[in-house]
């Protein structure tokens, strides 16, 4: 029985010895080089510093060495990983980026045929606290102070002294609109954002909570009469974004707030 024991240990240990020696059989004779090879998986947009703890140094051949694979990894010093790194792969140069352009990379989105791209100045407090994507869908919320009703296009001056009843003086009494808010178009579609600084950075990691500085650029594409009324209520009233579900149900008669209805 110990003898049998002794003989499977035996048989163990030079088992182990053949699969570890299997790498250097297979490149005898052959060039090899070394190159920095992926132990385990680096999500996108880890940076180098980070990366590192999960790259090592191998020698293989030559001939299977792909291009631009590296030795180290300074040449790469304060990028971030541009894509996902799986285990097994050759590190390559093309698979780092700046955090700049990871960040500027992740906010386009291609526009859908038929749609006009427009963009709106925002601050974080208006745009659902700057965390809109390219790709989510929101809402338009336009917003306004009161009109004055005597600012009335010349077919209408009939209707608004029908409406007065003073015999068309309309200097006699000046009335305005109430304050008004109610969402103008919905499900527009987020191609573009730009902020004033970056989140991306080295050693802060992508899905950290940070805070826009002062105004964002948010480009939306919507259809031309959808286009007509943010840009109208950009120049006289003022926008909020709402982040909208693709499957979320839209009000029909379409609800504008003012004071009067609000509470209710």
């Amino acid at each position: 029985m110990v003898a049998a024991i002794l003989l499977a240990a035996v048989g163990t240990w030079v088992l182990i010895q053949y699969v570890a020696n299997a790498d250097e059989r297979a490149i005898e004779g052959q060039e090899v080089v070394e190159v920095l090879v992926v132990d385990e998986a680096i999500p996108q947009g880890t940076p180098v510093v980070d990366a590192a703890a999960s790259i090592s140094t191998k020698l293989i051949p030559a001939s299977v060495r792909v291009p631009s694979a590296l030795a180290d990894l300074n040449s790469v010093r304060g990028m971030v990983t541009a894509t996902d790194l799986l285990p097994g792969e050759q590190v390559v140069s093309g698979r780092f980026v700046s955090p700049e352009e990871l960040f500027e990379a992740a906010r386009s989105v291609e526009v859908p045929p038929g749609l006009l791209e427009l963009t709106i100045s925002m601050t974080a407090e208006r745009s659902v606290g700057g965390s809109l994507l390219p790709g989510d869908l929101v809402a338009v919320l336009s917003s306004f102070d009161p009109f004055t009703l005597d600012a009335v296009e010349p077919e209408d001056e009939e209707d608004l002294n029908n409406f007065l009843n003073n015999e068309g003086d309309v200097e006699t009494i000046t009335l305005k609109t109430p304050n008004s808010t109610g969402i103008s178009v919905h499900k527009a579609l987020v191609t573009r954002v730009q902020v004033n600084a970056a989140p991306v950075e080295e050693g802060l990691a992508r899905d950290a909570d940070v805070a826009p500085t002062g105004s964002l650029l948010v480009t939306v594409a919507v259809a031309p009469g959808d286009a007509e009324k943010i840009v109208f209520t950009a120049e006289y009233g003022a926008i909020w974004l709402a982040r909208e579900q693709a499957d979320g149900t839209e009000e029909d008669p379409i609800l504008i707030i003012t004071r009067a209805n609000v509470y209710r």
